[in-house]
């Protein structure tokens, strides 16, 4: 199993206690996306043609493009589908339906909308 090196898998110690090493990052090392305008094929970690403050035909790009995120598919999904297993392995869960899991899961994604940016989200697709 591989993980991203910016991940962090929960010790033994922290899956008893539902909690992190620093319960207020999931994505350390990761701080909020930028727009890099001068960005070269190493900098993975910005927008390069996205800048939220740009005024085009009189709104922001942040008013044009009203980016937002599924939390359904994005941080509960497993990436399962009809022909096989789960793919996605995250690192703040724990397998459960715990209310500690829930709520371990809403602080990862809120600290992801909040690195990206994003203003709006929703629950589902649907």
């Amino acid at each position: 199993m591989s993980h991203s090196p910016r991940t962090k898998r929960l010790r033994k110690s922290e899956e008893s206690s539902g909690e992190s090493a620093n319960a207020n990052e999931f994505f350390s090392g990761i701080g909020k996306i930028e727009y890099k305008p001068n960005a070269g094929p190493e900098d993975v970690m910005c927008f390069k043609h996205y800048a939220a403050k740009e005024v085009i035909h009189g709104k922001s790009m942040a008013d044009w493009l009203r980016f937002s995120v599924c939390y359904w598919h994005t941080f509960r999904g497993t990436g399962a589908d009809p022909f096989g297993f789960p793919t996605i392995e995250r690192p703040w869960e724990d397998g459960s339906d715990s209310i500690e899991n829930a709520k371990r899961r809403l602080r990862a994604a809120f600290e992801f909308f909040t690195k990206l940016g994003v203003k709006y989200w929703t629950f589902h697709d649907r």
